[in-house]
């Protein structure tokens, strides 16, 4: 399937129906949709979207599990130029207040029930009456479904003068992702972003690595939306879908399905490798699988290995539209487990200071990165936009490195203090303030802590209001009603007093050394 000249993520949809119609596409439970069938759905979803007055450069949100209903609407959404934003169903009241306040989707579209959790009924009261709510069942979305009923008074010509009005300069989708405010910023990741960054990955990874995938990945991540859905679906790839991670259950899916591309972090094969018996050469349907978001112990790869897949170590983040650096196939476990590789084509990175000076071979900098991955922006924020990039033009990751002789990037730590707990970001400042919404809490610190599992989690410091007692039981109930669990310190310290620096401000490093002790 030839997508070389794709700009915009439609090139691909309507190419796989015309190139490949009998093809799978998707699966999801009993569903399995052809590329034939996937195009009419998403043509049929879109008019329903023009229908209910959505229009280029509108926001459309949906919240659900990874599933049929994420990739259609995602496909739609973008396919008339509107950008798409995906919600987690792990986030709490004030986490979806935000994000609605600050995307202002038109039409937000919400699982009616999952896992117990009324979703749907949640949003409406958190919105304004100005925004359009449409429910989502378990049956995932086909052409008898209220959206796709609505639009079938639009023509044919009706959806492709929509369509033509979009560019590959567009927004196609908004990932949020938190900073040092510790209040989420919407990175906007154009079409063009998206798709060469699919395209590019598709050409070191390969078609027979990318042939198919399993995606039980929160849909609001670009591990889910790009390096795993978008890689595949560029490659003419068929996407599995799952609504949750679950050891036993994937494992009778892979069994049955046999993906050949995984995307995996360190905690992922700590996971894996911690079922008894487990015999990773019986997963020898991969053929590729790349890994990231940590340090990956060399022991783990040893044992990866076995399924003989073709392994590389990946860097990127959402500001990237994902993947942006690769070890190329074949690299030796050594250089897998210590660096994250080179520059994903069309991209560039180096290893700069502040003023955008390269630095020399083996000296630490921040890692910086330019070029068609790189996002278009943050949403309503131009100031931390600017600040974003160098006066050079070049994106501030805000992670350090160096290079190696060899041309390949060592990840020597985070210039930001947000850390990754299971694959996820985990930025203090967010967690620090929510704590201190609590009635009894004076300050709070959060640090990282190395863990066996997650390889980092939060430990909290907390300080009590004068005359006030702190349960860390309590106050960790009280979390568990603000933020995702993830984000939840596993490790708790009530102390008398916090150590100052001679600025006023909290001695951060006294405290994490204290951990550290």
């Amino acid at each position: 399937m030839q997508l070389d000249h794709a700009t915009l993520i439609q090139d691909i949809t309507a190419a796989r129906a015309r190139l490949d119609p009998g093809a799978e596409a998707i699966v999801d439970g009993e569903l399995r949709l052809s590329n034939a069938d996937l195009a009419k759905r998403v043509d049929a979803i879109a008019k329903g979207l023009i229908a209910h007055g959505v229009r280029r450069g509108d926001f459309v949100a949906t919240l659900a599990p990874p599933s049929a209903d994420f990739w259609l609407l995602f496909l739609a959404t973008s396919s008339i130029g509107a950008v798409w934003q995906g919600l987690n169903p792990r986030y709490q009241r004030n986490e979806y207040a935000y994000l609605l306040e600050d995307a202002a989707p038109k039409l937000v579209f919400a699982r009616t029930e999952f896992d117990g959790r009324s979703y749907l009924a949640e949003l409406k009261e958190l919105a304004n009456s100005s925004v359009q709510f449409l429910g989502l069942s378990d049956t995932p979305l086909n052409l008898e479904s209220e959206i796709a009923k609505a639009g079938r008074d639009a023509s044919d010509a009706d959806l492709s003068a929509h369509r033509a009005l979009v560019q590959a300069e567009d927004p196609a989708v908004i990932v949020y992702t938190s900073g040092t405010t510790g209040k989420p910023k919407g990175a906007l990741l154009s079409h063009r972003a998206v798709v060469q960054t699919a395209l590019a990955n598709v050409a070191w990874i390969g078609r027979e690595g990318l042939a198919s995938t399993i995606c039980p990945a929160p849909i609001n991540h670009v591990g889910a939306i790009n390096n795993v859905c978008m890689n595949t679906f560029a490659a003419g790839g068929r996407i599995v879908f799952y609504p949750r991670v679950d050891l036993a259950a994937l494992g009778e899916l892979n069994a049955r399905e046999l993906p050949s591309y995984l995307v995996a972090s360190p905690t992922a094969f700590a996971m894996m490798l911690a079922v008894p018996g487990v015999d990773l050469s019986l997963y020898s349907f991969y053929k590729a699988i790349i890994f990231g978001g940590a340090a990956t112990p060399i022991a783990y790869l040893h044992e990866v290995i076995k399924t003989g897949a073709k392994l590389s170590s990946v860097y990127g983040q959402t500001e990237t539209t994902g993947i942006v650096t690769y070890t190329t196939f074949g690299s030796s476990l050594e250089t897998m487990s210590e660096t994250i590789g080179q520059a994903l084509a069309g991209n560039q990175v180096r290893i700069g200071d502040e003023r955008g000076v390269e630095a020399t071979i083996g000296a630490t900098g921040e890692i910086q990165v330019k070029g068609v991955s790189v996002m278009s922006g943050y949403h309503n924020k131009p100031e931390a936009t600017r600040e974003a990039f160098t006066p050079d033009g070049w994106l501030r990751t805000g992670d350090l490195g160096f290079k190696r002789e060899d041309g390949n990037i060592v990840f020597a730590g985070r210039l930001k203090e947000m850390f990754k707990s299971g694959g996820y970001n985990v930025y203090p400042v967010e967690v620090e303030l929510a704590l201190c919404e609590h009635a009894d809490v004076a300050q709070a610190v959060v640090v990282a802590v190395p863990h066996p599992t997650f390889q980092e989690v939060g430990h909290a410091f907390l300080l009590a209001k004068p005359g006030q007692r702190l349960d860390p039981a309590d106050v960790k109930a009280f979390l568990r009603e603000r933020i995702a669990d993830y984000k939840i310190p596993k490790t708790w310290e009530v102390l008398d007093a916090f150590p100052f620096l001679p600025n006023g401000k909290i001695d951060k490093r006294a405290l994490a050394a204290r951990v550290a002790s």
